[in-house]
């Protein structure tokens, strides 16, 4: 109209900025994608490389590589999710004899769970309940490699699923952050400067550690965040130092291995105002919308 002048003569209505318009949602990544992928880039800052595997992994690596007996309560059903008429395939047997020994008769001192470790119980195939059998197979494979020194820093960040019930803090299906650093001078002090950093980078000013028991790691500690909206500590999960019985049949000698795995679905509830765990999974479209990007 301008270029012709078509204009000339033509009534126009005044331009009115505060009149309404319909609201234009734009195409972006899904909110918690978001969120993962900001944590992925602290932790390779940090300088760790990423550890991925499959949601379905054998009870193998899932349990037995991490000395968790095949006895305990968190391998039954109304724990752990199975894959009925299913087997899965058992690594190199150098490795299955060594963590059959430590659960048998022990390793660097310790006296194992004095039992007969069953072979087919460790084929069975679970969706996996943490992210730490990665951790597993990737000790498995620093091992594995002659004459190599045995040193790295791995993270994950990855779905799990457990047989819970459903709360606002809890779902069978969660976000896990794992790590482990690898290296013969590594110490607690070092473990808990890592957390604290990540933590922190993570938009959490306050940070407390507490004693804790795991099967796997010793000595323990459980991490939680302080949540100023609700006034309460939020517990996030346990960290420690893996013990011999894991590190060794693993990775074929004792190097400490600073481990952990926090949830990592929680660290969200504040940042995007979500009272319930459970509306994250729900996918509403009108939240999906709204919702604001990850900015920290």
């Amino acid at each position: 109209m301008i270029k012709k002048e078509t204009w000339r003569g033509k009534y126009f209505r005044k331009y009115d900025l505060r009149s309404k318009a319909p609201r234009i949602y734009g195409g972006k990544r899904h909110f918690v994608s978001q969120a993962v992928d900001y944590a992925r880039k602290i932790w390779t800052d940090m300088g760790f490389e990423e550890m991925r595997g499959d949601l379905c992994q054998t009870a193998f690596w899932n349990f037995d590589a991490l000395f968790t007996a095949q006895d305990h309560p968190v391998r039954e059903m109304q724990d752990t999710f199975y894959l009925a008429g299913i087997k899965g395939k058992l690594p190199d047997k150098k490795i299955v004899n060594r963590v059959r020994e430590a659960h048998e008769k022990g390793v660097n001192g310790s006296k194992g769970w004095q039992y007969k470790w069953n072979e087919d119980e460790a084929k069975r195939i679970v969706l996996r309940t943490h992210t730490t059998c990665l951790s597993a197979i990737t000790l498995a494979k620093l091992g594995s490699v002659k004459n190599k020194i045995k040193k790295g820093k791995f993270f994950a960040i990855g779905r799990c699923f457990r047989n819970e019930t459903l709360d606002w803090s809890h779902g069978f299906e969660f976000n896990q952050t794992e790590g482990i650093v690898i290296d013969k001078d590594a110490n607690f002090r070092h473990l808990l400067g890592y957390l604290k950093k990540f933590y922190e980078k993570m938009g959490f000013e306050k940070i407390r550690f507490a004693p804790a028991y795991f099967p796997y790691t010793e000595p323990s500690v459980e991490m939680a965040v302080y949540v100023p909206e609700r006034k309460v500590w939020l517990e996030l999960g346990g960290a420690g130092i893996l013990r011999p019985e894991v590190v060794v049949p693993l990775l074929g000698e004792w190097v400490p291995v600073l481990a952990w795995g926090p949830g990592f679905d929680r660290m969200l509830l504040d940042y995007y105002d979500i009272k319930d765990m459970r509306e994250i999974y729900t996918n509403d479209i009108n939240q999906l919308r709204k919702i604001k990007f990850w900015l920290r």
